[in-house]
């Protein structure tokens, strides 16, 4: 072997582990960005289901604020408060966190359709007056070291049964 071909070989060899270690990187960050999607959606589909439980078994709306939820049962009403990211599950003065992470929070109340209107179309309404709760947020968390984020949207409208 000559000294030209064992630099020709070394800077090829040179280039192949450059585009593997950047192929590994690029893996890396994607597996990230999966596994955090992956559990951020999960926890926002628990905080979804248990919302929707409480919602479906509520006998009515107390309150609704534009960060706080107040159902009414007969042993106690059931408290749902965003506050700095966080909805918080409250009662019987017992506090649970139940996600973090939300960038925005709305809650909506809808009465039953007297008529049939087409695409699901509910009418406004008050606490004294909902049949139906809406909500909707958006969750977001960084995924390390990388300047991304994770996203996710829930949203649903669910009916009181009770009422």
């Amino acid at each position: 072997m000559t000294l030209v071909e064992m630099m020709v070989g070394i800077a090829l060899g040179l280039l192949l582990m450059a585009a593997v270690a950047t192929l590994y990187i690029v893996c890396l960050k994607s597996f990230a960005s999966m596994t955090n999607y992956a559990e951020l959606n999960g926890k926002s589909r628990f905080a979804s289901d248990i919302l929707t439980r409480d919602i479906r078994n509520a006998a009515a709306v107390t309150a609704l604020t534009t960060n706080q939820l107040i159902l009414h049962y007969p042993a106690g009403d059931v408290t749902y408060t965003f506050d700095g990211g966080t909805l918080t599950r409250s009662q019987f003065e017992t506090n649970k966190l139940l996600l973090r992470g939300i960038t925005s929070i709305s809650f909506s109340l809808y009465q039953r359709s007297a008529t049939n209107q087409p695409y699901e179309e509910f009418p406004p309404a008050t606490p004294a007056t909902a049949k139906l709760v809406g909500f909707e947020w958006t969750c977001s968390r960084p995924v390390d070291a990388s300047l991304n984020n994770s996203l996710t949207l829930q949203g649903a409208i669910v009916k009181l049964r009770n009422k």
